[in-house]
Parts: structure tokens; C-alpha cells; sequence
């Protein structure tokens, strides 16, 4: 496998509200497992796939610079190495040593100091460009990732301005895939609402109570439709492999999810699930994600 894409940790500072590790926002106690991944554990992952070109390491549920030993994890992948991260956690020396160590830093920042606590909820702007500068100034590799939402997306132009004064190496506007909807602050009542930046959906009405109780029961909340889809497989395409933050291989993050309802599928099961995408059964997940 070339690519490999490791959970450092389920460990968040931050509340997005389009992360299923909380219900828009609102943490659901209980629901999701919180755990660092063991640099130990990952190296005797990585010994499986010795012609690996890239590790990356970008949250399915947590952020990968709330592990305390993120540098350590970092150094020990043998390749190219790159972080996504929201960028406001970790040491001034963590930081200094991932730039000399030539680690590739994603910032996923989505906005200016007045709009990215918006979507980023709890994450502070000053945290965000202490590190910011101590990575650039170390000589780091800084990647500006950032999303359009309707809140956002006038300061597309200023933000990319922003990021070349600062010293990024380049600016990505990208799409997050995710669905939008509300906003919920640390208590579950509604703030404001995460809209596409086309003016295509207007703020409504949530029942909390009701998510929160979907939420505590399953994630599997769709069906797949009666037709055999047409499957573009991440696994198959890019020839990588997701690791877990306690140490489990999946196919992708995907089928890696270690939620409620969602059941953990190991690489050795990809055959099977393959089995399903030619009939009008298909696996639920590879459907969601990547069938057409």
C-alpha cells in the first residue's frame, strides 16, 4: 500500500459542527471512545506495508496533534509524513521540531479570526497563528486547507492573502463532503446554522432531544437504494489503508469507524465487502461514500 492513513487520536479541543464525534457540536457523553494511538503500535503496523510513500495523519474522530506523542509518531513513519490538524494545540519545541523534521503541517482553518470559531467552535484564532508562525518560522511546510460555508466564502480572497503573508507554501480551497445543518453550543441549544456557500439551504428548525436520542442509537440512520452502484474505491485507487488510534487496519476510514452502529471492518474483509457492489445489497457504507 502507498498511502496510509493513521488516527493519531479521538482526542478533540474542537466542536465542529459537521463531525460525527458530536451531535452538531453537542457532545453526547459516552458515545464515541477516546484514545491515543501508541507509537509503538503504529510501528508494528507499518512494518505490513513496507512500500508505503505517504503517511498522513488526519482525524476520523479527533484531532492528530492531541496526542502528547504526535512527534514521536511522526518520525517514526520511514516516508513522507503529513499532519492536518486545526492547528491550535501542541508545544512551541513540538511545532519547531515537526518544521526541522521536514513534516508537512495542514492547517484546516476556514475563515478569519471573525468566522472560523464558527465552524471550528472552541478553537481560539491567537492559538492558531501562535503555532502557525512557529512552524513557518522553523521552516515548515504549511498547507492553508480551507472550506467554503455562506459565512465564509466572501473572505476567500483576504484569507488566501492572508495565508502568502504568512508564509504558507499554498492555499487549498477544498470540499469537506460532509452534509451542513445546525450549530450547537456546549449545553445543546441552538446558536446558528453551518449553510452551503451557494445559498442552496436556509436555516431551520432541529429537534435536539430527538438527535440526541438517534445519535446515542445508531449512526447507520440510511438505507441503499434498489440498484447495484457503481463503486469509486478509495482503497482500490489510491492503494491505501486506514489505521485506527488503537492500532486496527481498515480498508479506509470509512469502514474504520469506531462508532455505535457502524461496525469496524478489517482489511482482511475487503473481499466481502467487495462481493456486495454487484448486487443490489451493497455494503452500506462503500455505498454512502463512495457509490454513485
Amino acid at each position: 500500500m502507498k498511502l496510509i492513513h493513521v488516527e493519531a487520536s479521538t482526542y478533540c479541543n474542537a466542536r465542529c459542527p459537521l463531525c460525527p464525534r458530536s451531535l452538531y457540536g453537542y457532545k453526547v457523553e459516552g458515545v464515541y471512545p477516546e484514545v491515543h494511538l501508541q507509537a509503538e503500535v503504529l510501528i508494528e503496523r507499518l512494518k505490513q506495508f513496507p512500500d508505503r510513500h505517504l503517511v498522513y495523519f488526519n482525524g476520523n474522530l479527533g484531532d492528530p496533534m492531541m496526542n502528547p506523542n504526535i512527534l514521536e509518531l511522526a518520525l517514526a513513519t520511514g516516508c513522507s509524513t503529513s499532519i492536518t490538524t486545526n492547528g491550535s494545540i501542541g508545544s512551541k519545541n513540538t511545532w519547531q521540531q515537526l518544521a526541522k523534521n521536514n513534516i508537512e503541517v495542514r492547517f484546516s482553518i476556514d475563515g478569519l479570526e471573525d468566522t472560523n470559531h464558527l465552524y471550528r467552535q472552541d478553537v481560539e484564532w491567537n492559538k492558531i497563528m501562535d503555532r502557525v508562525k512557529w512552524f513557518i518560522d522553523a521552516g515548515g511546510n504549511a498547507v492553508w486547507k480551507w472550506i467554503a460555508f455562506k459565512h465564509n466564502v466572501h473572505q476567500k480572497s483576504e484569507t488566501e492573502r492572508l495565508a502568502m503573508e504568512l508564509g504558507f507554501t499554498r492555499f487549498e480551497a477544498t470540499d469537506h463532503g460532509r452534509n451542513y445543518g445546525p450549530a450547537l453550543d456546549r449545553t445543546g441549544n441552538l446558536t446558528h446554522w453551518i449553510l452551503p456557500a451557494d445559498g442552496s439551504m436556509k436555516p431551520g428548525t432541529y429537534d435536539v432531544p430527538g438527535g440526541v436520542q438517534r445519535y446515542k442509537e445508531t449512526h447507520q440512520n440510511f438505507q441503499v437504494e434498489d440498484k447495484v452502484y457503481d463503486i469509486d474505491c478509495e482503497h482500490e485507487r489510491d492503494e491505501s489503508v486506514y489505521i485506527d488510534a488503537r492500532g486496527r487496519i481498515a480498508p479506509c476510514c470509512y469502514q474504520g469507524f469506531d462508532l455505535p452502529g457502524v461496525p469496524f471492518i478489517k482489511l482482511g474483509d475487503f473481499s466481502k465487502l467487495k462481493e456486495t457492489w454487484s448486487t443490489k445489497k451493497c455494503n452500506m457504507v462503500c455505498a454512502m461514500s463512495c457509490g454513485v
